[in-house]
């Protein structure tokens, strides 16, 4: 039997969500289909790319937010 994983199975997989026969059925794909190799390598290289990222929110944005909760907490 053929089965056809989707982005979100390889997804759920990479993040450790995946049931164990899921688990199972993607590693011996993984292992049989170079295509689907690649498309778990690509998520898997967007997802080490993403935790690298640094948001820094700009400063007005910062007061805006300190502004707020100073008032908000002061008038309760």
């Amino acid at each position: 039997m053929i089965t056809t994983f989707t982005e979100n199975d390889l997804l759920r997989y990479l993040y450790d969500e995946s049931s164990d026969n899921e688990k199972t059925d993607i590693e011996n794909a993984l292992v049989c289909d170079s295509e689907l190799e690649a498309r778990f390598f690509d998520l898997k290289l967007d997802s080490t790319l993403l935790d690298e990222l640094f948001f820094d929110p700009a400063d007005f944005t910062l007061e805006k937010i300190f502004s707020f909760s100073s008032n908000y907490s002061s008038s309760r």
